[in-house]
């Protein structure tokens, strides 16, 4: 005799399983000059107000899977540097993406991990407002210092420019949401003429916890007694 499972049990099933996509926040400093056209910036999941910046706190597991980056536009009429030259981006109509990079090095991008699965133009944009590139879960580690690099293509090597709002204000030394971010690192973004500073990027990263072992397993048991279930 074959038992049907009614969906309401197949949802509850889920909803006990289904991983919580959490928040981990760099709020904007609020200073009128705090915008800036940049090629990449650094992002570590545990800097900065760590661990106030998680939402809620806790959350956060290392390693952990990426699944969005939302950053803001500034409140003003400037544009990116379009064009055809070294980190420009060639129309306010492209497409641009977040390429994800574990390092730097003598002005190269090094270790390249993966792309976002959505892409924002310029004129897609507007003042004031967010932006949000999505990632199909990217695997990150909560310790690691990784630099999002803005490209024309979903793949290794091209790096372009966007504008965005970042944190100018802070001490290096001094834990916060600009130049405390990352500390004793002055290296916090790369800005269109491929020079580095040490400004802090406001952003909120919608990330999911990786579930831990027992869990998976509890849920492989629930999914063979379903399976089971389903055969009597």
């Amino acid at each position: 005799m074959r038992t049907q499972i009614g969906i309401g049990s197949l949802l509850v099933l889920g909803a006990a399983f289904a991983a919580k996509a959490d928040t981990i926040v760099n709020l904007w400093s609020g200073v009128s000059g705090d915008k800036a056209n940049c090629a990449a910036f650094a992002f570590k999941a545990d800097a900065g107000i760590y661990p106030d910046s998680v939402i809620p706190v806790g959350a956060l597991t290392s390693p952990f899977f990426l699944d969005a980056v939302t950053l803001y536009r500034p409140a003003d009429t400037t544009t990116p540097a379009i064009g055809t030259g070294a980190r420009q981006i060639t129309s306010a109509d492209a497409p641009v993406y977040l390429d994800v990079y574990s390092g730097l090095e003598s002005g190269v991008f090094t270790g390249y991990l993966g792309s976002s699965v959505s892409s924002v133009t310029w004129n897609s944009t507007a003042s004031d407002q967010p932006y949000t590139f999505d990632f199909g879960g990217l695997t990150l580690e909560s310790s690691v210092k990784y630099w999002f690099v803005f490209s024309e293509d979903n793949a290794d090597g091209e790096v372009s420019n966007f504008r965005f709002k970042v944190n100018t204000s802070g001490d290096n030394l001094t834990v916060g949401q600009g130049k405390g971010y990352l500390l004793n690192d002055a290296a916090q973004v790369m800005k269109q003429n491929g020079a580095t500073d040490d400004w802090g990027t406001a952003y909120e990263v919608t990330f999911t916890a990786v579930p831990e072992p027992s869990t998976m397993a509890l849920f492989a048991l629930g999914a063979v007694a379903l399976f089971l279930r389903r055969r009597i």
